[in-house]
């Protein structure tokens, strides 16, 4: 799960890799609210779930991803 929702991150941010600052909404200026909706979007339908619009303004870093998918996979 935790690849899938990197990757995903990753292709829609246009990232060379993976790393701790670049997945982090505060600390990277590319990840803007258009890109962050394009990343809930492609999450919610890699995993067929959906997130509430408070969850969507919740996640500030993709640890708050990880945490959201997962309670919602294993609800």
């Amino acid at each position: 799960m935790k690849e899938t929702i990197n990757e995903i991150i990753v292709d829609i941010l246009e990232l060379d890799s993976a790393n701790k600052v670049q997945m982090d909404r505060e600390k990277n200026a590319g990840w803007d609210s258009i890109k962050h909706l394009e990343i809930i979007m492609a999450i919610e339908e890699e995993f067929d779930i959906r997130f509430s619009s408070a969850e969507v303004t919740k996640v500030k870093n993709v640890t708050d991803l990880y945490t959201i998918v997962e309670e919602k996979v294993h609800a």
